[in-house]
């Protein structure tokens, strides 16, 4: 079924009425399959002009469609990509000082540093041994995260640096990731302040931990 709009026109020479018209349709694929093309439409049939402008406004709104999800895919990806560089930027500070890190992360040579003058500090857990030994792994590696936690806010605090953790050693210089007068005195509150902070840390047993250096 196809509904045409048009008019009558009456003969007068054949006693007949004749219906000029076209199909009512607003879209090319209201064509298919009835055996009509955009050519069967009259040229000065305005008919024309509203399926092609109707065409273009749809496959014009149809890219708008796949651009916007285009740029929300690009926008998301960006972001993840973002992320991912923060993860490894975070990643090298916490193994190297900030200095180094970033000439890394930039992909640049470090050249190795001499320094007159630093100060060690290294630390372990009293009886860690016999912990590991009566407690689950699962339950070690919570009390040392608790434990190095608290240590490694302390060391940004008193600016001094970790220089690695080897399961319960702790091992903090003073004067090795920026150069001061005052390091060893940065030590030494860091380790008053380990040993205050430690306390704080029970162990499986129930005990606070004890740290020795």
């Amino acid at each position: 079924v196809m509904d045409l709009k048009g008019q009558m026109i009456y003969i007068v020479e054949s006693n007949a009425i004749l219906f000029l018209g076209s199909p009512c349709v607003d879209r090319l694929e209201d064509f298919t399959g009835r055996g009509l093309y955009l050519s069967d439409i009259p040229i000065h049939n305005a008919l024309r002009d509203v399926v092609l402008i109707g065409e273009q406004a749809r496959a014009q709104d149809g890219l708008k469609k796949r651009l916007g999800k285009l740029k929300a895919t690009l926008e998301h990806a960006h972001q993840a990509l973002e992320e991912e560089k923060k993860k490894t930027v975070d990643l090298l500070c916490s193994i190297f000082p900030s200095e180094v890190a970033q000439q890394l992360w930039q992909g640049q040579i470090v050249q190795a540093k001499k320094f007159s003058n630093v100060t060690m500090l290294f630390s372990d857990i009293v009886g860690f041994t016999a912990i590991c030994s009566q407690c689950s792994p699962l339950q070690v590696i919570t009390m040392l995260n608790a434990l190095y936690t608290r240590f490694d806010q302390q060391c940004g605090e008193l600016d001094v640096y970790k220089v690695e953790t080897i399961g319960d050693a702790y091992c903090v210089a003073g004067g090795l990731h920026r150069e001061s007068d005052t390091h060893a005195v940065q030590i030494a509150l860091m380790a008053l302040k380990m040993m205050e902070l430690s306390n704080e840390v029970m162990s499986p047993h129930g005990e606070p931990i004890k740290v020795r250096q």
